[in-house]
């Protein structure tokens, strides 16, 4: 890890924690189905950084993996069902996350990100309901093609 203070995270019921060294990635509100699905939620916002700047401080025990595809493993509290975390197992995934990157919840941190969310990924897949007037851009999946 750097000399750059961690962000601390953890699961609902505080079993699984975790740190992420800055600085991260990105920070992206993501609409799709998968993301929905797998929170319970209209969409997630993420952040991710290399592997060698993610460390889990404990709850090692208690965190499961799901293996949605061949590529793509989330993670949650086997206690307390919270979805923490997303990482590429394998290359190949359409979307091309990269396997050297951890992704986590911005809402399972519990020390303020080091940035703003800058984009809305997968706006294509939305839920019709929801209307975000936050001036934003609104991407096709994962990509740099804006739609809105």
């Amino acid at each position: 890890m750097s000399e750059a203070t961690p962000i601390r995270g953890s699961c609902l019921c505080g079993g699984v924690t975790f740190e992420l060294v800055p600085p991260t990635d990105f920070v992206a509100h993501c609409h799709c189905k998968s993301c929905r699905l797998s929170h319970g939620a209209a969409f997630v916002t993420w952040t991710g950084v290399p592997m060698a700047r993610f460390r889990l401080t404990a709850g090692e025990t208690l965190l499961k993996w799901y293996a949605s595809s061949a590529w793509i493993e989330w993670g949650f509290c086997s206690v307390c069902g919270s979805s923490m975390l997303y990482r590429a197992v394998a290359e190949g995934h359409p979307e091309a996350p990269k396997v050297d990157r951890m992704y986590v919840t911005a809402a399972s941190l519990v020390d303020p990100l080091d940035k703003p969310p800058l984009v809305h990924v997968s706006w294509e897949e939305h839920l019709p309901w929801l209307s975000i007037p936050d001036g934003l851009p609104k991407h096709r999946g994962k990509t740099a093609e804006r739609i809105e």
